[in-house]
Parts: C-alpha cells; structure tokens; sequence
C-alpha cells in the first residue's frame, strides 16, 4: 500500500522504535498499543514482543492491537502471538476496545482521507498522556538542493511539518513538549506527542492564537506567530526522541 514500503519502510521504523526504547520509565507505564495500518505486522510484532533493557529481559507484554485494511499480509507466526489482536478495517474508523497508551502509525497516515478527523478519533480513545508516533514520507521540498513534488496513488495531501503541528494541536495533543523530526535529505516526517487534558477543538475557528494560548505549541512557534502573523517553518526550533535540538528548516 505504501509508496516506501519493504526495506526502506522496515529499516526506517526500526530507527524510531529503538529510540522509543530508550524511555524506560515511560515505557514502563504502558499497557495497551495500538499500530495503525500495522501491514504486514512486523512493529506490531515489535511492541507485542517488547522486553525490558535489565539483564536479564523481562518481557513486558503489552497488549497490542493491529489494525490493517488487509490482515492477510500478517503472518500466521505474528498473529499467534498471544498478546497481539488484529483488527481488519478501516483505522479513520476503527474504534478499539479500550484506551490505550500508545498509538503507533508508520508509513500510513499520509492515507487518511480526513487527517483531522483521524486525530480526533484516536485521541478519543487514548489515556491521558498517551504517546502518538507517526512518521510518514513528505512529497515536496528540497533533496540535495533539487526541488521535487511527488503524487502518489491514493495520497491526497501534501502534509508539512507545521501543518502537521497545526492538525495536531487542533486535536489536543501536546505540541510544546513534544518531539519533531525532519532532516532534508531524508523522505521522513517525524512526529511524537503526548495526549493532553484539552479536548479536540473546532478546526474551522480554532487559530494558531488559539493554540499558542492553550500551551499547546512551544515558543519559537509563538515567537514566529507573534512576529509575522502567522506560522513560518523555517523559525521552529523543536527536538527529537534522541534529545537534539534542530530547525525544521535544516
């Protein structure tokens, strides 16, 4: 289904998670994940597998969740496992049996046909201070110092890091102590935020203002917001999961 899919997708997905698994104590206050548009399984897998970094491991046995428009590229090894449930459908519409403390979403959500009715979704049945990854590629920018501009099938938005902040925030995630990851030469767009007690918001009134008056984005966002009227890229100083500081615009 997706435009990085095989190595490139596996490759890229295992970089984010082992440096998730870096938070101990964050992860040891989970209990329930959710992979959205899991594929072929192999992060659900992961999370359903996971294990601590004492010596000797101790399985933390997550319950985990993975919902794929098509199941039948899972493995039967993958869905034996006894931590693990997979739901076939649609995840824009999917509604899991219970919070969870995790959502994972790798190479997928560039699909959703309503991003921010997607967001809102899952932030309804996610626990308080629960963890959203995404990570998906960006279809135009620079690479290498050559503008490209790519369409793919059934991919109907050309998400951006701000934009992406912006749908976020909307829908009650944590954008000031969050973590953002782009890196020009590379196709991926990173995002890691926390639920917060802020209910979704009405994305046809709701302002950058709004957000930045709610905390929900940090301070060069409001800085540039305060200085040019609106959001500029280039001005965002964020962080990533391995605690580097770094412009959106590098």
């Amino acid at each position: 289904m997706a435009q990085f899919n095989g190595d490139k997708s596996y490759e890229h997905s295992q970089q984010v998670l082992e440096l998730v698994y870096q938070y101990d104590s964050f992860l040891d206050s989970v209990t329930y994940v959710a992979d959205m548009g899991c594929g072929n399984g192999t992060d659900a897998e992961w999370w359903a597998t996971l294990t601590t970094r004492e010596n000797p491991p101790e399985p933390r046995n997550y319950i985990t969740y993975a919902v794929d428009k098509d199941v039948s590229k899972i493995s039967d090894d993958i869905k034996k496992l006894p931590n693990l449930k997979v739901y076939e459908g649609d995840f824009e519409k999917t509604i899991l049996p219970r919070p969870v403390d995790i959502i994972w979403c790798h190479n997928a959500f560039q699909y959703a046909l309503d991003p921010i009715k997607t967001l809102s979704l899952w932030n309804s049945f996610m626990h308080e201070n629960g963890m959203l990854l995404i990570s998906m590629p960006y279809t135009n920018g620079f690479e290498y110092n050559r503008y490209f501009n790519h369409s793919y099938s059934n991919v109907y938005y050309n998400h951006s890091m701000i934009s992406m902040m912006y749908m976020l925030a909307l829908n009650g995630f944590d954008c000031r102590d969050a973590y953002f990851y782009k890196n020009k030469n590379n196709p991926w767009m990173n995002f890691a935020v926390y639920k917060t007690k802020i209910a979704p918001m009405d994305p046809a009134t709701t302002t950058w203002f709004d957000l930045a008056d709610k905390n929900l984005v940090n301070d060069s966002v409001k800085e540039s917001l305060n200085r040019r009227g609106y959001v500029n890229q280039d001005d965002v100083l964020v962080t990533w999961l391995d605690k580097d500081y770094h412009y959106l615009k590098d």
